[in-house]
């Protein structure tokens, strides 16, 4: 169960970069009214369709971002790290979440309320035009991905994804997984069956090994190759 834990956005290391165009009296005021919050894994920190009144910074852990189906086939958009804010575009358009958003590790983070966003925007015009660039980027990150999803096959896809939780989420090699088969597979646009055939292929051509949730990449131009080509 989520509970509330004390920070001080002042004195904090875990600031995103957006907070670098803000005075020191506008982060006081974000500090006076932001409230710091831990997840545990697997609890949810928004869900699709609920009204949407914070925007939601991420200071540890790991958070999956996902469309959810009425078929129960959800669609990954990405992981947040820290120091990363889960943009909600519905906050400027029918005040509702468009996906959901789960900790799959034990998580921290911040919500700060929309309407004193909103404020600061207004008033603060190098903070409005960084936080359009960080919205404009994660678009781009979208587009990548949708472009990633219609234009590779299953192979390209799963190798797509393998160099995203190198390069983009764990930022090591090799890597713990901390997320589960089913969700490298949404992650990936297949299903779970396809995912597992998928990653058998490349243990045994020997670009990856995976032990349990213990992921080595031995052939990183090959999977690079593979996800190029498609």
């Amino acid at each position: 169960m989520s509970k509330v834990f004390e920070t001080n956005c002042l004195a904090c290391k875990k600031r995103s970069d957006i907070f670098n165009y803000l005075t020191e009296d506008e982060i006081s005021q974000i500090d006076c009214e932001r409230v710091s919050i831990a997840y545990n894994a697997g609890e949810i920190i928004f869900k699709q369709g609920t009204p949407c009144h914070n925007f939601v910074c991420i200071t540890s852990g790991l958070v999956k971002l996902y469309i959810e189906h009425e078929n129960s086939h959800n669609i990954i958009l990405g992981l947040a790290r820290p120091v990363n804010y889960l943009y909600v575009p519905g906050a400027f358009i029918d005040h509702r979440h468009h996906y959901s958003a789960m900790a799959c590790e034990d998580t921290t983070a911040c919500l700060i309320d929309i309407n004193t966003m909103k404020q600061l925007m207004s008033r603060n015009a190098e903070f409005a035009s960084e936080f359009i660039v960080k919205i404009s980027s994660q678009a781009i990150d979208l587009f990548e991905k949708i472009s990633c999803y219609t234009q590779k096959h299953v192979f390209g896809r799963m190798a797509e994804t393998l160099l995203y939780l190198y390069l983009k989420v764990y930022f090591d090699n090799p890597f713990e997984l901390t997320i589960s088969r089913q969700d490298l597979a949404d992650l990936s646009g297949m299903t779970k069956e396809s995912a597992i055939r998928v990653l058998k292929k490349f243990k045994d051509d020997d670009i990856i090994s995976l032990d349990g949730n213990h992921l080595e990449i031995h052939n990183l131009p090959k999977l690079e190759a593979i996800s190029k080509s498609g």
